[in-house]
């Protein structure tokens, strides 16, 4: 469905359809991302499948996407696959939303349609890692040892060399103002 998924769909046709979509979307294209995974472009495979619970209209979304994000650890680039498979109630207002159980992740389809991709976006943001670390510390040895590699081979201006100077240490003098100067309460 190329170009299909930015559409609002009419949730209820889907829903009383028990319909099954299989599409195939850029992470460019998903509404919300960081930046740092649109520009590692790529697609998010998502399979949704519609039908009705407990009165509520109900999708199950797969998503599978191949992203890279940022090591916090190394701060290198980290190739990440996201896998989840996860029910989500589609209520129609804030109203329907505090009346579903509270065990099931909700999501406003205002007026009864939606998005395929801010639905995918939604999902995709939730199952991301709070804190991305390459699994074991190789990888960010590695990973600090290209970076390393990559500011070594650039030559520095002598402009860089002098802003880099001055803010390799930012507090460097404080103990002198904390000893010799006056200490202000506030």
């Amino acid at each position: 469905m190329p170009g299909g998924a930015s559409k609002l769909r009419d949730v209820r046709k889907l829903a009383d359809a028990r319909a099954i979509l299989d599409l195939d979307i850029p992470v460019a294209q998903l509404p919300g991302l960081p930046v740092e995974l649109i520009s590692g472009g790529g697609q998010v495979h998502a399979h949704l499948q519609f039908g009705r619970e407990q009165g509520y209209m109900v999708a199950q979304v797969g998503l599978k996407a191949p992203l890279e994000l940022i090591c916090q650890r190394c701060m290198g680039p980290m190739a990440v696959t996201i896998e989840t498979n996860s029910p989500v109630l589609l209520i129609e207002s804030e109203a329907e939303a505090e009346a579903a159980p509270v065990e099931w992740e909700t999501y406003l389809a205002a007026e009864g349609r939606l998005s395929f991709e801010a639905l995918a976006a939604e999902e995709l943001l939730l199952a991301l890692p709070v804190v991305p670390l390459h699994a074991d510390s190789s990888a960010c040895e590695r990973s600090a040892g290209r970076s390393a590699a990559v500011r070594d081979a650039a030559p520095a201006s002598p402009a860089q060399s002098a802003a880099d100077a001055a803010t390799a240490r930012p507090f460097a003098d404080l103990r002198a103002l904390l000893d010799g100067g006056t200490k202000t309460k506030r």
